[in-house]
């Protein structure tokens, strides 16, 4: 396989591929024994080229400024969009991710709450993004349904209605501590109290604050 060495990704898939490939190239290397060291370095020559080809599309010549929602904001002539989350390093897969969380927003008629959500909480990474997109959605569906539960004569589809925007509710709050979990490690505070009955019947509590991990058994 030879790759030229003007040669560069076009598109994502494109990029990935051969990001992918180099990376099994070089594990084959590291894994077979007995070949020979001509051919492993032939082999890491193109896993090489292949991977500068991939970087050649992936890794970004300018980081875009700090937007709204923890995402940024990149110019391009006289237009302005939001493309991609806040990290260190930014790279072409940071935009599109950032650009297809903006879409299922705005296909879902949040993309202005789902923003204003994330800048609310602080969001400072593509998972706190996705958690205050997905709870803009759950607010807006349960209100949206309870507006038509209001509408609604039949009891049965007024229940029906109720019943699922309160769990559409239910989700939306419960994003708010998942969202805290992650930020703290999934820690959970466990206060244990002894009681001892002392002279004259008189209790005395001694409380003492464990700090645990939730994951811990």
């Amino acid at each position: 396989m030879i790759i030229p060495a003007n040669k560069k990704a076009t598109n994502m898939d494109e990029a990935q591929a051969m990001s992918l490939t180099a990376e099994q190239i070089r594990h084959n290397v590291a894994d077979q024994e007995g070949r020979s060291t001509e051919h492993n370095e032939a082999s890491l020559i193109i896993a090489d080229d292949l991977a500068n080809a991939a970087d050649s599309y992936l890794i970004l010549d300018d980081i875009p400024a700090l937007g709204v929602g923890g995402e940024f904001v990149q110019v391009i002539g006289n237009k302005s969009s939001v493309i991609c989350p806040a990290r260190n390093k930014v790279d072409r897969v940071n935009t599109e991710a950032s650009m297809d969380r903006l879409e299922l927003a705005s296909k879902n008629g949040v993309l202005s709450m789902a923003l204003d959500t994330a800048e609310a909480i602080g969001a400072s990474n593509a998972v706190e993004q996705m958690i205050a997109h997905q709870m803009a959605v759950a607010h807006r569906t349960s209100l949206d349904l309870m507006a038509e539960a209001g509408n609604t004569r039949d009891p049965i589809e007024k229940c029906r209605l109720i019943n699922t925007a309160s769990k559409l509710m239910d989700v939306c709050q419960k994003g708010l501590t998942t969202v805290h979990k992650v930020r703290n490690g999934g820690q959970q505070t466990v206060t244990v109290q002894h009681v001892q009955i002392g002279n004259g019947g008189q209790a005395v509590v001694n409380g003492t604050t464990n700090i645990r991990g939730a994951d811990k058994k």
